[in-house]
């Protein structure tokens, strides 16, 4: 068996790597999403966009967010005991699920853990 050396970095020698910027960034993402037969889909930008990625995804209809809207929010409804104690604000728990059912507010970690419970889906955030 071959081995590869392992040599103590040292951060003097490193050389400076100039940041290359969102495009360069997007386009090596782009490169790492067609070898892999993916695409980035744009999504109307409305305060439901994390709940219109997931109907696109789950069923090619970003309309459909409303649906998944619902559907986190009466999981963590639910399952209060799982989710409670990451309400952040000291909100109480009635009052952010009321106000995460409506149209228009931003989804959190909470409904990404949520959504990929009650859709049984591995969802990956790319940003």
């Amino acid at each position: 068996m071959v081995q590869k050396q392992h040599h103590k970095s040292n951060a003097k020698k490193q050389p400076h790597v100039k940041k290359q910027g969102k495009q360069a960034d997007n386009t090596q993402f782009r490169a790492q999403l067609d070898a892999l037969g993916l695409k980035i889909v744009q999504v109307t930008a409305d305060g439901n966009c994390f709940f219109r990625a997931l109907a696109d995804q789950l069923e090619g209809n970003e309309e459909e967010h409303g649906k998944y809207r619902s559907m986190v929010v009466q999981y963590i409804l639910k399952n209060r005991e799982m989710f409670e104690p990451f309400i952040e604000d000291d909100a109480p728990f009635e009052e952010y699920c009321k106000t995460m059912d409506n149209d228009g507010t931003w989804a959190g970690h909470m409904e990404l853990q949520a959504a990929s419970l009650v859709t049984r889906s591995n969802i990956c955030i790319h940003r």
